[in-house]
């Protein structure tokens, strides 16, 4: 969430961050009119807290002295009153609120201005696309013909997109999370499993909500006294997890790696990738996020920081790869500036997104209220990033495509072996 005086201090910028981060659920023009709804509040709460101090001078009068049938008149007039102009504001205020919520974050001077991935721009590559002596096989055929997947059983128990990872696939999940899990601790930073089901505050905190809440798996239980989700990335919890807290300057950065499932109904994306496990209702990820002081300079170095650690793991793991500078609109309406990284897939023939590494700026600390004390006692918004250090099982693909052999084998990457009993290749498996 954006502050209003800076919202009304800079109306053609933020018009021109709604257009050009195609954001869905508000225009430019709403922009005028949270002006005026702002305007019309302020005048309201003036109005009211003028009754509102008129009728308390009457209520005391009334302690001292017997009111006459005229002050009585008077003072029921009052309540009368206010009880319609507060019943105005509230109906205002929610107007109001709307258009904030909706209401994107800025983007950085060097984001690319563009509308969707076609305007991204590569600014790193790192290694070679492999070479083979045979034709690549896509990683759901792999995976399949190894009997290590199974996609079939898995619609039949949890429906479109579901899956069940066997024998070694099953073993090279746990052991790719876990290598990446720590080396992200190795780092300095502080490891958290963080719960998966959420209050709506989370979601809204991150930035989830408005704009993803279709994408968001709510759970059923009539008897709960407010709504709960299931999270769609650590993230989402990790910064919930500091909500209405002060940080000292002095604690600052605050570095955490979270461990956990993720969730996500994936409603935008119904026919995509619907071979495989590229894209998943339910997954697992190792994300780093970071609660940093409100200093530009700073966030730009921790960013390049968070990118380098999964820059690291993909390195570790032998994957050619790519680094792209997100334009303004494929980058997502909470994100200041981002990165992606891409990892070529020989099968597929082409990149596929592994990484993503945002700097949020004070937009979701704002929404969860988290504030940074400083040396000489003022208080601000803290800042927030975050990366995905890795996320299983697309990662799996990834491997599956890069390291097959021409037999239709898969060798298991040096650095995994071990925590896979230091086998050299996934094996093959037959349930009966």
């Amino acid at each position: 969430m954006l502050d209003i005086q800076f919202i009304l201090q800079n109306k053609e910028l933020i018009k021109n961050v709604i257009n050009n981060k195609s954001t869905s659920g508000i225009e430019p023009n709403d922009i005028d009119e949270l002006e005026i709804l702002y305007k019309q509040i302020k005048e309201l709460k003036n109005k009211i807290n003028l009754l509102r101090e008129e009728r308390n001078k009457l209520a005391s009068l009334f302690k001292t002295q017997k009111p006459s049938q005229q002050q009585i008149e008077h003072g029921k007039k009052l309540k009368s009153e206010i009880a319609e102009l507060e019943e105005k504001l509230r109906r205002l205020q929610n107007k109001y609120n709307k258009i904030l919520t909706y209401i994107p974050n800025v983007y950085s001077n060097d984001t690319p201005i563009g509308q969707d991935e076609e305007d991204n721009k590569v600014v790193y590559t790192w290694g070679k696309k492999p070479n083979f002596d045979f034709t690549p096989k896509t990683h759901d055929a792999l995976l399949k013909n190894l009997g290590v997947l199974d996609t079939e059983r898995g619609v039949k128990v949890a429906g479109f997109r579901g899956y069940f990872l066997l024998g070694d696939l099953a073993l090279l999940h746990w052991a790719v999370l876990t290598y990446a899990f720590n080396y992200i601790v190795k780092k300095g930073f502080i490891p958290v499993i963080p719960p998966t089901i959420a209050k709506e505050f989370a979601l809204f905190g991150s930035g989830q909500f408005p704009w993803g809440k279709e994408d968001t798996f709510k759970i059923a239980n009539p008897h709960a006294e407010q709504d709960y989700y299931l999270i769609g990335t650590a993230e989402q919890s990790l910064m919930a997890m500091l909500a209405n807290e002060t940080i000292p300057e002095n604690k600052l950065p605050l570095k955490f790696v979270g461990f956990s499932p993720a969730y996500r109904r994936e409603v935008g994306a119904y026919q995509k990738d619907l071979k495989g496990i590229i894209r998943l209702h339910e997954f697992w990820k190792v994300e780093q996020v970071i609660i940093a002081n409100s200093d530009e300079n700073q966030a730009i170095k921790l960013h390049e920081q968070i990118t380098k650690n999964a820059e690291g793991i993909l390195q570790n793991l032998g994957l050619h790869y790519r680094k792209l500078a997100m334009c303004s609109g494929d980058m997502g309406n909470p994100h200041y500036k981002k990165y992606d990284l891409e990892v070529w897939m020989p099968g597929a023939k082409r990149y596929r997104e592994t990484h993503s590494s945002s700097i949020m700026s004070d937009f979701q600390c704002r929404r969860n209220n988290i504030k940074v004390k400083h040396k000489n006692g003022k208080v601000t918004f803290a800042w927030s990033l975050n990366n995905t250090a890795i996320a299983s099982p697309r990662i799996l693909a990834v491997l599956a495509e890069n390291y097959q052999n021409k037999d239709g084998s898969i060798t298991i990457p040096e650095v995994l072996r071990p925590l896979m009993f230091d086998k050299e290749k996934i094996e093959p498996i037959s349930l009966y």
